[in-house]
């Protein structure tokens, strides 16, 4: 008996519906590529969007955790005359007490010989830190040009300021419509920029905002933060690399000189040539000389900012606290008698003397801070969140009504 055959499939439809299979399979494949890249990368971005948030979380939590301390400095350190006198700031203990909070823990448990970790964030969650905490008193603010009864302080102050000799050139630059701003017409360009009134020191005060390519005038009228000053002429990055660390937009008319960063050289060469009894001293017209006494000072500004004869009598005799020191140690002095880090020893260090009268004019003493300068930062993996902001202790606080709020607040 014949077995039935099936039908045979010709050689032609196999080898199409081969090529279709293969086909749909290849099409499978895209769109499996497709949705698993996509959602690849939307989990990325959901992981980098919560990164994003925890970071910022994180900077917020460093800038309420400092705000915490900035109250402890206002309602106990300077409220207490013994500390008050002892020149005790938060910001000498910040960088020990903070990391304890931001992950960093581990940090600290050799130095106290205590176990931290978990005591704020775990490593794994992510850290935060504090990178600027600095006191806005010890500036020269800007903003006093508005006042006809301060206006001559601060034109003093720049004046001092730029009169190092190493700043010549600077002041001999063409701007952008090919003036010359020399030391006086700086001084007069920023004054104009701020006062109320509409005339300039040399003609019209918005003739060369009103040539640029995008047009602008004066604002006349207090500068709500220091990045303003970016719009007044002859302020540009040479110019503000130099100044810029000095001036500010907060805090009183006259510098506090126990505010003043140890850092800010600039500024405390700035107040010996504004105040120099001889105008013509010999240390005040080196720059050299002038810098390495600068230098020199400027790392004993909160023994020597109680009041104007002390930092007189320091700037005169730039040696003294080296001498102090090592006697107060039982060292040479050799060992403490460089406090200017300058290679020269301090007692070889000529020094000025000063006019007390002129320098009471530019600057007011005590240890009391209104202003601080705050910059944060939140970081998760990869991802940084930072905040700058400006703390003023005696501001009133719109929503709670207490005292201290931000007067100026940024992030990104």
């Amino acid at each position: 008996m014949d077995c039935a055959r099936s039908p045979r499939v010709p050689t032609r439809q196999a080898g199409f519906a081969l090529l279709m299979v293969t086909m749909a399979i290849s099409i499978l494949s895209i769109v499996v590529h497709i949705f698993v890249f996509r959602t690849k990368k939307e989990l990325r971005a959901a992981v980098t969007e919560a990164e994003k948030t925890k970071a910022q979380y994180i900077a917020y939590s460093t800038i309420e955790l400092t705000k915490l301390f900035l109250r402890v400095q206002s309602k106990v350190l300077d409220n207490n005359a013994m500390l008050k006198n002892l020149g005790l700031d938060m910001g000498q203990m910040l960088p020990m007490i903070l990391p304890i909070f931001l992950g960093q823990g581990s940090m600290m448990n050799t130095m106290i010989g205590m176990d931290l970790e978990g005591t704020g964030l775990k490593p794994e969650q992510g850290t935060g830190g504090l990178e600027e905490y600095k006191p806005e008193d010890g500036k020269l603010n800007v903003n006093c040009a508005i006042g006809a009864s301060t206006v001559d302080v601060l034109k003093g102050g720049l004046l001092g300021l730029f009169l190092d000799r190493r700043y010549d050139e600077l002041f001999q630059r063409s701007t952008s419509d090919r003036n010359i701003l020399d030391r006086q017409a700086t001084v007069n360009a920023i004054v104009d920029f701020i006062d109320i009134d509409q005339a300039g020191s040399a003609g019209d005060e918005d003739a060369y905002y009103k040539s640029l390519r995008e047009p602008y005038v004066s604002k006349n009228n207090l500068l709500d933060s220091v990045e303003e000053m970016w719009l007044i002429q002859g302020i540009d990055p040479i110019f503000w690399t130099n100044f810029g660390r000095s001036l500010t937009v907060y805090g009183s008319c006259k510098i506090n000189l126990c505010s003043i960063s140890d850092k800010d050289w600039v500024l405390i060469a700035g107040l010996i040539a504004a105040s120099a009894k001889n105008t013509n001293d010999p240390v005040v017209g080196d720059p050299v000389k002038l810098k390495l006494l600068a230098t020199t000072v400027a790392p004993q500004i909160m023994g020597i900012c109680k009041d104007v004869t002390t930092f007189a009598t320091a700037v005169q005799n730039p040696g003294t606290a080296g001498n102090l020191l090592a006697t107060s140690l039982g060292v040479n002095v050799d060992a403490v008698g460089d406090l200017g880090n300058d290679g020269i020893a301090d007692s070889e260090v000529q020094g000025v003397q000063l006019d007390t009268t002129k320098l009471s004019q530019l600057v007011t003493t005590g240890t009391s801070k209104r202003f601080y300068r705050l910059k944060v930062f939140g970081l998760v993996g990869k991802t940084r969140h930072s905040v700058e902001a400006v703390w003023d202790q005696l501001a009133v606080n719109q929503t709670t009504g207490g005292q201290g709020a931000f007067v100026y607040w940024r992030e990104e």
